[in-house]
């Protein structure tokens, strides 16, 4: 092969490579799928509970945070006693299936509130793949072992959803209602102070044993130191999901 015909055979496979690089690329942008961006907030409607920081999680349809009627996990059950969502978060991300994690960080107050830099409203953004669903949890603060959620609820493929989210029973402890049994942010983010707090929080003293499955909480009943202050009725907080890259 003379010179001139090297030249052109160099030419030409520097020509094919890069027609399979763009191949290449064009076919793996088609396979990625794309990413869905969605902003959350979330207002607490009840006057009378505080909720611990959530974490939101989006995820394949065939994961559940929690799940009424099934026994609360470990995770769950540290949002639902203490109010500490750190195991959810740790136990959420990286995990197959699950596309975003977020811990959000801040408590909310009761509605119309705020203590310090807390308020009854914070928003946070999250993404998501197509198929997707939102769930999330937090600790009625100002209960035994309350949270709540949403499990597993659509994300809207335009503009945006609203939810009502609920209060459940976790199932993991006795509902006693007293000063020393609850968390001690409860006297301060609650709508009154509990006498002789803060005085830690008992938890193993109170567990149920076996555990009980997750059920629709039935609010407070006023047999410990909690009283009607901390009761509600209906949803415990509205969560508006709305895509920011329609």
């Amino acid at each position: 092969m003379n010179q001139k015909n090297v030249k052109k055979f160099v030419s030409l496979t520097a020509v094919l490579l890069s027609m399979a690089l763009l191949i290449s690329t064009a076919a793996f942008v088609a396979a990625t799928p794309p990413t869905a961006h969605y902003r959350v907030t979330i207002k607490n409607m009840s006057s009378g509970q505080p909720i611990s920081p959530p974490v939101a999680v989006t995820h394949s349809r065939d994961l559940h945070l929690f799940q009424r009627g099934k026994l609360a996990s470990d995770a769950i059950e540290a949002i639902a006693e203490d109010g500490n969502q750190a195991p959810a978060v740790a136990l959420l991300t990286g995990m197959a299936g699950v596309t975003d994690v977020v811990d959000v960080g801040m408590p909310l107050t009761p509605a119309g509130t705020a203590v310090g830099s807390f308020s009854d409203t914070i928003t946070f953004d999250i993404t998501a793949a197509p198929g997707d669903r939102f769930s999330l949890a937090g600790m009625l603060i100002c209960t035994n072992d309350g949270i709540v959620g949403l499990d597993s609820v659509k994300l809207p493929a335009h503009n945006r959803k609203q939810y009502r989210a609920h209060a459940y029973d976790a199932g993991t402890e006795a509902n006693t209602e007293l000063s020393g049994d609850i968390v001690d942010p409860c006297s301060a983010l609650g709508p009154v102070a509990l006498a002789g707090d803060p005085n830690g929080n008992e938890d193993a003293a109170v567990n149920t044993d076996p555990a009980e499955a997750i059920r629709y909480h039935r609010g407070i009943v006023g047999t410990g130191d909690l009283t009607d202050a901390h009761d509600w009725r209906g949803p415990i907080a509205r969560v508006t999901i709305t895509r920011i890259n329609n």
